[in-house]
Formats: C-alpha cells, sequence, structure tokens
C-alpha cells in the first residue's frame, strides 16, 4: 500500500500552540496539514510513511517578515559598510546593473538559504523591479523555490534613487499598471503558497500624496503593505511620519512598519491600537546604524514584534542568530541601565521562548497567515522544522526552547517540511540544484560586478564633512 500520510514519531514537540503545549509525541500530516498531534498516535500499519523524530524537536517552521531575497547574489558585500554605504551602493551602483537574470538568481539563492535555516515563510521585500521582466523572473523563481512567500512588490530603482540626496525624498508615484499587472497574472488568487503584498517607500521618503495614493492601491487590490520607518538614513530629519499617518487617517492592521528605530512611546502607542505589526531586524540594524532595535519599546505599547534579516549583503540569513540577536540586545541594554543605577540585574523580562515567538507566531500574524501556519496546530499547514538533538553542539536537550534559539543552527536543521512537502531531508536540500545555483551565482555575480565597477571588498568614501548624507 502506497503511504499517502506522513507520521512523525517520537519528537520532542515545540507546538508555539498554549492549546496543545509542548510534549513528547507525533505529528500526523495528511495532504499538506496538520492532521493531529499527541502520544502515540494509532494509524493502520502501511498507511503512513514513518520517520523518526526521537532524536529531533519538532516546531513551526521560522518566519521572516522582512528580507530581501534577490540581495542574497551579493552577500557578504556590505559586511562592513554603514547603512549610508549599502543605500548609495545598492542604488546608486548595483541595482541599475542587476538584469533579470540577475534577480532570478539571487531570489532562488536567497529562498534556498531561506528553507536550508528552517524558514518556512518570508516576505520579499523585492525592490528591484526595474522592468516587467525583472519582477517576472522573482516571481517565477519564488514559486519554483517551494518556499511559502509574500512577494512584496517594492518599485524599480530608479524610485530607490531619489532618495540618495536631499530632501531624502522620492516624488515619483509606484507603477499603478504594473502592480496590477502583477496582482492579475500572478496572484489573482490569495491561496497559492507564493501570495502578493506591497513594498512600499512610505512617509520617511515620499511626500504624503504619494503615500496615500499607495496605501490606497493597496487596500484595493487587498495587499498586504510593508514599509522602512523611523531609522536613521531615511528619516534623518526625525519626522513624526507614524503621528502623520495616524492624522491622515491610514494606520492599521494591514502594516508592516520595518525597523521604527527612532520612533516615539507614543507612536508606538498609535500603532498598537491600530494593530501595526512591526518587524525588527536586530543583527542588522545594530551594526550598520538604523538605530538600537526597539524591541523593549515596543513590548511596553504592547506589540510584539516579529523578526526578519533584512540584507544578506550584510548579514547572515539564519533565524537562530536573528533571535539571539533579538535577545542579547534588549537584555543587554536593560542590563546596562541597571548597572549604571548602581543596581546588579537579578532577573531577565526577555525569554527565550519570547524570541522564538517572535520568530514564528508572531512573524505569522504580521503576513495574515496566523491561521495557516506559524504553530503546531491541527487544521494549520505543515510548515515544519526538525532539529536534531544528537548533534554535537544540541546535547544534552535540557530546555528544548533555550536548545532552539541558544544552541541550533542551520547544521542542526535536519528535515524542513513546506505545506506537507519535504524540501530538506537528512541535512541537505531536496528540492534544489545546490551546486548548480553555486555555480551560476559565482559567474553571474563577477558579471555583475564588472558591469558596475566594483570589487567585492570595495566600500564608498566616507563624506567629506561628519553628518553630511
Amino acid at each position: 500500500m502506497t503511504a499517502t500520510r506522513t507520521l512523525l514519531r517520537g519528537g520532542q514537540i515545540v507546538s508555539m500552540d498554549p492549546t496543545v503545549g509542548d510534549l513528547i509525541g507525533d505529528v500526523l500530516i495528511e495532504n499538506g496539514t496538520i492532521a493531529a498531534i499527541g502520544p502515540d498516535l494509532e494509524i493502520a500499519e502501511g498507511s503512513a510513511d514513518i520517520v523518526d523524530a526521537s532524536r529531533h524537536i519538532v516546531l513551526p517552521g521560522f518566519i521572516d517578515s522582512h528580507r530581501h531575497l534577490f540581495q542574497a547574489l551579493m552577500r557578504g558585500m556590505a559586511a562592513d559598510w554603514s547603512l549610508f554605504q549599502y543605500f548609495t551602493t545598492m542604488f546608486g551602483m548595483l541595482g541599475p546593473h542587476m538584469t533579470p537574470e540577475h534577480m532570478s538568481l539571487g531570489t532562488a539563492l536567497g529562498a534556498y538559504d531561506s528553507l536550508d535555516s528552517g524558514v518556512t515563510a518570508v516576505f520579499d521585500y523585492s525592490h528591484n523591479q526595474s522592468s516587467p521582466e525583472h519582477t517576472d523572473e522573482a516571481v517565477r523563481a519564488l514559486q519554483a523555490s517551494g518556499i511559502r512567500a509574500m512577494f512584496g512588490y517594492g518599485g524599480a530603482m530608479s524610485e530607490q534613487l531619489e532618495i540618495l540626496s536631499p530632501p531624502f525624498t522620492s516624488t515619483t508615484p509606484s507603477n499603478e499598471a504594473e502592480i496590477r499587472r502583477v496582482r492579475s497574472r500572478y496572484f489573482s488568487s490569495d491561496s497559492g503558497l507564493v501570495t502578493m503584498g506591497l513594498a512600499v517607500r512610505g512617509p520617511d521618503s515620499s511626500p504624503m500624496d504619494v503615500v496615500r495614493a499607495d496605501f490606497a492601491l493597496g487596500r484595493e487590490l487587498g495587499l498586504r503593505i510593508n514599509t522602512h520607518i523611523g531609522m536613521a538614513v531615511l528619516d534623518p530629519h526625525g519626522r513624526p511620519n507614524v503621528t502623520r499617518l495616524h492624522k491622515a487617517g491610514l494606520l492599521g492592521d494591514d502594516l508592516i512598519f520595518g525597523h521604527c528605530n527612532l520612533l516615539t512611546d507614543e507612536e508606538f502607542r498609535l500603532m498598537a491600537d491600530a494593530g501595526v505589526s512591526v518587524s525588527v531586524t536586530p543583527e542588522d540594524e545594530s551594526a550598520m546604524g538604523h538605530g538600537w532595535p526597539p524591541i523593549t519599546q515596543l513590548l511596553k505599547a504592547g506589540i510584539r514584534p516579529n523578526i526578519g534579516i533584512d540584507t544578506c549583503m550584510a548579514v547572515g540569513g539564519d533565524p537562530f542568530t536573528a533571535m539571539r540577536f533579538a535577545l542579547a540586545v534588549p537584555r543587554g541594554l536593560a542590563n546596562q541601565q541597571s548597572l549604571a543605577s548602581g543596581a546588579n540585574p537579578w532577573q531577565l523580562d526577555l525569554s527565550a521562548r519570547d524570541v522564538l515567538e517572535f520568530a514564528t507566531i508572531e512573524g505569522a500574524r504580521a503576513l495574515g497567515m496566523e491561521d495557516v501556519t506559524g504553530s503546531l496546530t491541527p487544521g494549520k499547514q505543515a510548515d515544519i522544522v526538525m532539529i536534531r538533538t544528537d548533534h554535537i553542539s544540541m546535547t544534552p536537550v535540557l530546555n528544548p526552547v533555550a536548545s532552539i534559539v541558544h544552541h541550533a543552527s542551520r547544521q542542526t536543521v535536519d528535515t524542513v517540511f513546506v505545506a506537507g512537502r519535504a524540501v530538506k531531508r537528512d541535512g541537505a536540500l531536496i528540492t534544489a540544484d545546490a551546486a548548480g545555483i553555486s555555480r551560476r551565482a559565482v559567474d553571474s555575480i563577477g558579471e555583475l560586478l564588472e558591469a558596475a565597477g566594483v570589487t567585492p571588498g570595495w566600500a564608498p568614501p566616507p563624506p567629506p564633512h561628519p553628518g553630511d548624507h
């Protein structure tokens, strides 16, 4: 009898569902959906593919709410760049020379990199739609990869270029006709594994008439809207842009704000009241000059953030490092505040389970997918990660949540399912020609750098006067 179901047998289940809880038990997958969870599930002999999960932690797939997948092609180039150096080089030099083929390869590379590290769903903030062909190739690469994704149409590179010089504002309206074309051609239904969102420039770098038009279009088409807001370079004058959005009646629970490093407590309260989601990208925010990740302020306002990588040009692409930054930075800031007041820190307010929630169920909520993914819950899609517990870096597992956040890595990600389909088994991707993609990436990036006149170790010079942008 051919097995039509999959049973993950005897794993340490971290469900991220308070009703299901954490347990030693089984997960039954039927038709891409989690059918049952419990200890010693009974099934007819031969009716399922049995996967021995006894030496694994079984958890929901990670969800990255803010990543520029296409930039994986330029991995590591921005490792020592400030945020402004990144903008001037990406938008001013590299991006304009990217071809549709570069977009296809970069998006595929980023998607497979995500899957390999246990990321099963991602908001792909794709802001290099310089031609319809660029967009088509990026969408096709996403659809072919097998990842669950929201393709965030982000506009042409020429639109991004406008924000590189004072007054750091792009007055070019978004390409409404092209957005409508993409919605109609590729995303006429919202039921597919890859759906559509909108990645707009927002009030930090667009006048309010453009912002109103972008938001109205996104809402007419039923698209989740993601934008950068409240970060150093894009908003150098500290404009109260959340307040402006509030006064214009534009805040809503279909918005994802990226970064939010320089916002005020009052603006966070306005966002909380409106149901706005916030994506923090703690590693690159800490390194590149966005400002400190505002995790403590968000929690104080009643907003539980979600986690993204942002750009793999600057930082790594695995969710484990991102979670550790999301835990260590707010803890470090709080601890330093206590020490500065003459008190030794006695209790840590933020927990490992908190950041695991940020990386799973909170990411699902941000993408409007909480009924589909983000937890191991019967009836949800089977987006599942199995992490080895017998790896030298993991054993012994005394606290599975702590082991996931503090000790796991992509090397311990053994098996990954997306909608019940295995994309990684026994530590290796099985749906991708990883060696072939790697060879193509090496050839492709060489061509791109030559066209842009940039070498791998190149960095733009600092401005002539401190504080200049």
